[in-house]
């Protein structure tokens, strides 16, 4: 392993694939945060909370969400759905050989947290099925183009040095 030199130190990294996938894993959790927040921050722009909320009074909230447009639940749908699938993507990707097992562990972390705030925050019986089955699709179509980018890659690599 060569290191890297930045300014006048020398930084190695490791070339293990345990690093790897540690790395992959937490990018995946990064890029899933962001994704998430800035689709539910738009939905917060369309469908502002009223003035005075209190967000940890689940009274509060249970009233609050269960007067929400169909729309705005959607949207926190569609956060969730393209967090995960990013997520898993950037998991594969980064994962390389083992991105299956980053994108699993990735998936499992992020419908944990789902599963635990859709426990703590009341909302409709609809919105809960839809967002825990939307989950596992977005999760493997996550994955699976990850997996097609690496092939091609791999392809192009192989034909580049055939020429």
């Amino acid at each position: 392993m060569e290191p890297i030199r930045i300014g006048d130190a020398e930084v190695s990294i490791p070339q293990s694939q345990h690093f790897r996938n540690i790395v992959a894993i937490i990018f995946a959790m990064v890029t899933g945060v962001i994704v998430v927040g800035t689709i539910e921050s738009i939905g917060h722009v369309l469908y502002p909370p009223p003035v005075g909320l209190e967000l940890d009074t689940p009274a509060q909230m249970g009233e609050y969400i269960g007067n929400l447009p169909a729309a705005a639940l959607l949207i926190v749908l569609a956060g969730w759905s393209t967090g995960i699938f990013s997520g898993c993507l950037l998991a594969g990707i980064i994962g390389f050989k083992q991105g299956k097992f980053c994108s699993t562990v990735y998936s499992l972390v992020f419908c944990s947290v789902v599963s635990l705030m859709l426990y703590q925050v009341p909302s409709p019986a609809w919105f809960r099925c839809s967002g825990l089955i939307l989950l596992v699709p977005s999760a493997f179509a996550g994955w699976y183009v990850s997996d097609l980018i690496l092939i091609r890659l791999q392809d192009s690599g192989t034909s580049n040095k055939a020429e």
